[in-house]
């Protein structure tokens, strides 16, 4: 069982000031409470950007993506603007499929969603 592992850290780029959660293994429901729990307290400090890394998930499932839906739904009360970098084909896929690609910004790389 591959577990997910994350990491926040906060930059500044050409596009001012944003918050980077990178996640890393697999987003599923066994895990998508800490997942909840993580992304609820980035977002609780009002970041302008919160890019999401997802270049070293190899999987997320619905429950994983509905916490970043919910996310981005908070982000987007605030003024603020989640987007996703970087997701490998079984993601990107998943992303399509349910069309979350069309309800918030995908890059392919951080660079990208930072540089905006």
């Amino acid at each position: 069982m591959d577990l997910l592992t994350t990491s926040v850290v906060t930059g500044d780029s050409d596009g001012g000031p944003y918050t980077l959660v990178v996640l890393a293994g697999e987003a599923d429901v066994t895990n998508s409470g800490a997942l909840r729990e993580l992304l609820d307290g980035e977002v609780a400090k009002e970041p302008r950007t919160l890019v999401i890394d997802l270049s070293e998930l190899r999987f997320m499932d619905s429950s994983a993506l509905h916490v970043v839906l919910r996310a981005n739904r908070t982000m987007d009360r605030q003024g603020g603007v989640l987007a996703l970098a970087g997701p490998r084909d079984p993601v990107a896929k998943m992303l399509r499929l349910t069309a979350a690609d069309q309800l918030l910004p995908v890059y392919a790389s951080v660079a990208e969603a930072t540089a905006e």
